[in-house]
C-alpha cells in the first residue's frame, strides 16, 4: 500500500524570512539564519575556524605573558630578601606566582582545546564540500527552475 503522495508546501520570500504554508494551512517563518545554503555552511564552519584559530594564539600569548610575570616575580622575591623586608610580603609574591602558574595551565588547557575545536570546524567544512559538494554544483547549474513532478521520481 503506497502512503499519500506529498503535497507541495507554498513558500514566499520577503525582508523577514522564506515563509512556508503547508496544504493543512499550517504556516512556519524560517529567517536568514535557518535556512542555509551548502555555501553558507561551508563559509559558516570556516569562520568559525579561523576564530579558533585566533582564539588560540591568544591562549599562547596569556600563557607567555603568565611566564613572563612569574619570572618577574622571581626577582621580585630574590629582591625582597635582599633587603630583608619581611616575610609576608614573599609569601604574597609566591602566592602570586602560584596563580600565574595556575593561569598558564588553564590558557594552554583551553588553548589545546580550541585546536580541537579548529580541526572539527575545517573537517566539517570539508566533509560538507566532499559529501554535497557535487550534488549542490549539479543543482546550482542547473536550467531547471522547479522540481520534476512526482511521476518523474517514481518511474521505474
Amino acid at each position: 500500500m503506497q502512503p499519500n503522495p506529498p503535497v507541495p508546501h507554498t513558500a514566499t520570500v520577503d525582508a523577514k524570512g522564506v515563509h512556508v504554508t503547508t496544504a493543512a494551512g499550517k504556516s512556519r517563518t524560517y529567517s536568514g539564519g535557518e535556512v542555509m545554503t551548502l555555501t553558507q555552511v561551508i563559509d559558516l564552519a570556516e569562520g568559525s575556524a579561523t576564530l579558533c584559530q585566533s582564539s588560540a594564539e591568544t591562549c599562547l600569548e596569556l600563557v607567555d605573558e603568565s611566564a613572563e610575570l612569574a619570572s618577574d616575580c622571581d626577582g621580585l622575591v630574590a629582591e625582597i630578601t635582599e633587603k630583608g623586608v619581611g616575610a609576608n610580603l614573599i609569601g604574597k609574591c609566591v602566592v602570586l606566582q602560584e596563580q600565574l602558574a595556575l593561569q598558564a595551565a588553564a590558557a594552554k588547557k583551553v588553548h589545546d582545546q580550541v585546536l580541537l575545536g579548529e580541526e572539527a570546524c575545517r573537517t566539517a567544512s570539508v566533509n560538507a564540500e566532499v559529501r554535497h559538494g557535487q550534488i549542490f554544483r549539479a543543482v546550482a547549474d542547473s536550467p531547471l527552475t522547479k522540481p520534476a513532478e512526482r511521476d518523474f521520481y517514481n518511474a521505474r
